[in-house]
Formats: structure tokens, C-alpha cells, sequence
């Protein structure tokens, strides 16, 4: 991978890991000290509308690197590309999960919120605080997955 893509790279791995490490620990727990559900609704629509932006265009923008580094590595390898098969397999299908686990969260969980907010839908209670409660394990898993990822991939370039 050449210097650029490198640092493009990390750079996008540094922005998800961060933001949603900024998000399970800061802005959630911000989020429960509030008792007036409403108010959650608002804030929470507020900080994770650019959640949602950054988060998943990070992941894009890991998935085109990462895919670069692919394409460059198999030209300098050559035959010998196959021993890393089974070591990119487990790369590549932890970034599957990964990037399930964060567009559930974005899309699936936060973008609901959002959409509710703007629109002002009504959202029940019961099913709000369910729905924080599932952000905050989807946070937590990304956030392993990006290590767990990250960890497979300094393996892989060694």
C-alpha cells in the first residue's frame, strides 16, 4: 500500500473508531441522565445525524483503501498471494460483521430516531429507551469489531 492509501486508512480506521467510542462512552451516558424523554429524542437526533454521515462513510472509505491494498498486494505477491487466503478470509469476514453491526446502528437504530424527530413522529417510551439500549451494545460491538479488524490487519501487513 503506498504511503497515501496508508494514512487514508488509518485516518478513516482512527474516525469510526473514535466517533463511536465518543458515542457508547460520552453521549449515551449523557443521553440516560436525562429524564424527559422528548429531550433525549431531540439531543439524540442532534448528535447522531453526523454520527450516522461520518461513521459510515468512514467504513466506505476503509472498504475502498483496504480493497486498493488488495489489488497491490496481490500484484506484488504474485503467486505467493495464496498464503494469505486464509488470514484475508478472516480479515474480510470480520469486516463483513463490522460493517453490519455499524450500518444496523446508524441506519437501522439512530437514522429511525432521527427521521422521528424531524417528522415529529410520535416514538413510545418503552421503545425509545429499547432503542438506546440497543445502540449502546451496537456501539460496543463496533467498536470491538474495529479492534478485533484492526488487529488482523497489522497481522496481515507484517
Amino acid at each position: 500500500m503506498d504511503l497515501l492509501t496508508r494514512w487514508i486508512h488509518l485516518l478513516a480506521v482512527a474516525a469510526y473508531f473514535g466517533a463511536t467510542l465518543a458515542v457508547v462512552l460520552v453521549f449515551l451516558p449523557a443521553i440516560d441522565a436525562l429524564e424527559d424523554p422528548a429531550l433525549q429524542r431531540r439531543l439524540l437526533a442532534r448528535g447522531l445525524r453526523p454520527y450516522n454521515v461520518l461513521s459510515v462513510g468512514a467504513l466506505g472509505v476503509l472498504v475502498i483503501s483496504g480493497a486498493s491494498e488488495l489489488t497491490d498486494l496481490k500484484a506484488m505477491l504474485g503467486p505467493d498471494f495464496g498464503r494469505l487466503l486464509w488470514r484475508l478470509v478472516g480479515k474480510l469476514g470480520l469486516t463483513f460483521v463490522l460493517i453490519n453491526v455499524a450500518t444496523y446502528f446508524s441506519f437501522g437504530l439512530a437514522h429511525r430516531l432521527v427521521r422521528a424527530e424531524l417528522g415529529q413522529l410520535p416514538v413510545e417510551v418503552e421503545k425509545q429507551a429499547g432503542m438506546i439500549r440497543r445502540m449502546r451494545v451496537a456501539a460496543w460491538m463496533g467498536v470491538a469489531l474495529a479492534a478485533w479488524t484492526a488487529w488482523v490487519g497489522v497481522g496481515l501487513v507484517r
